[in-house]
């Protein structure tokens, strides 16, 4: 039984080694394949994007962008944010997009110039954007080496509780002779 736990605790550890260290490779591979990910913080795009999903974009052209398309962009105090696309206007040759959150009631108080675009929506994937999050913070980098930390303690305590088990087996196996072994009295 204790076999069973090890392997399951190994089986967490190594999941969230690889895991995390895929997804930051991922993650810093990504804006070289035309691309970015990034974590949903909010529910403004409830029921599409829920808190904690972990949104791919891929770049697009801006003649390309459509209204419908979910799209992620960077606004000028340096946050993204991911919006669908409600309606495109033409100003100056250039194509500016009134975005909104599919959960708000009105459009974002601001158009997104195109240069502002980081991209479409490609894919989402619940619950991994928590990680990326986490990943990108060092109070999050510590949360997750505590819990490696941890797994890492408990699969050495069941090691050492495997180990003292079959030390009291072999103890109790030396203090029962068998009788085959056993003298017979003199009479």
């Amino acid at each position: 039984m204790l076999t069973i736990a090890r392997r399951g605790l190994e089986a967490a550890l190594l999941i969230l080694v690889l895991g995390s260290l895929g997804l930051a490779a991922f993650a810093q591979a990504a804006p070289l394949l035309g691309g970015g990910l990034y974590s949903v913080r909010s529910e403004s795009m409830m029921p599409l994007l829920a808190v904690g999903e972990l949104v791919v974009v891929q770049e697009a052209a801006p003649e390309s962008i459509a209204v419908g398309d979910v799209v992620t962009v960077k606004l000028a105090s340096g946050s993204t944010v991911t919006h669908r696309v409600i309606a495109i206007v033409a100003t100056d040759g250039a194509p500016m997009f009134q975005t909104r959150g599919d959960a708000n009631g009105g459009p974002d108080p601001v158009n997104v110039t195109s240069d502002q675009v980081v991209g479409r929506l490609a894919w989402h994937v619940p619950l991994l954007g928590f990680l990326l999050a986490m990943l990108s913070m060092p109070t999050g980098l510590a949360a997750l080496f505590s819990v490696g930390a941890t797994l890492l303690t408990a699969i050495w305590l069941l090691d050492e509780v495997e180990v003292a088990d079959e030390d009291d087996e072999e103890d109790v196996e030396d203090a029962v002779e068998p009788e085959a072994d056993r003298p017979v009295p003199a009479t």
